[in-house]
């Protein structure tokens, strides 16, 4: 029965900690982010992503098209999401992956992939101060 209860106790701590890794990673990126991505064909699009607790949101202002990203995974200075777009559809590619990696306190890297999981386009963010 103490087994059980270490494991039980040990389960516990391990998901707080991960829940206290994530947030802190959140924490990094909260606010609002703004820049441009270029895609391999060599294209260029402005990008504005908003960071807020559990609501995240993509914009492409020069494409007009944009919708919410749902968050899957963080790493110590990473954010990896599902994007869905919600208007422009007919002119983006819709249900990629974005990776926002941390570069500097006001800098993020931006990276889109595609359902095959190749990179498709690459952007530097900077976040808007108030």
């Amino acid at each position: 029965m103490n087994k059980l209860i270490f494991i039980c106790s040990l389960l516990l701590s391990l998901s707080c900690l991960a829940d206290a890794e994530k947030n802190q990673t959140l924490n990094q990126f909260t606010g609002e982010w703004e820049g441009a991505g270029k895609q391999v064909d060599g294209s260029h699009w402005s990008i504005r992503v908003n960071i807020r607790s559990n609501l995240y949101v993509i914009d492409y202002p020069s494409l007009t098209c944009g919708g919410v990203l749902t968050l899957i995974k963080t790493t110590d200075t990473s954010l990896v999401f599902k994007e869905t777009l919600t208007y422009g559809i007919a002119r983006c590619i819709n249900h990629g992956e974005v990776v926002l990696n941390k570069i500097a306190e006001h800098k993020a890297g931006y990276h889109w992939f595609d359902k095959q999981n190749k990179i498709e386009a690459v952007g530097e963010l900077t976040r808007r101060l108030p």
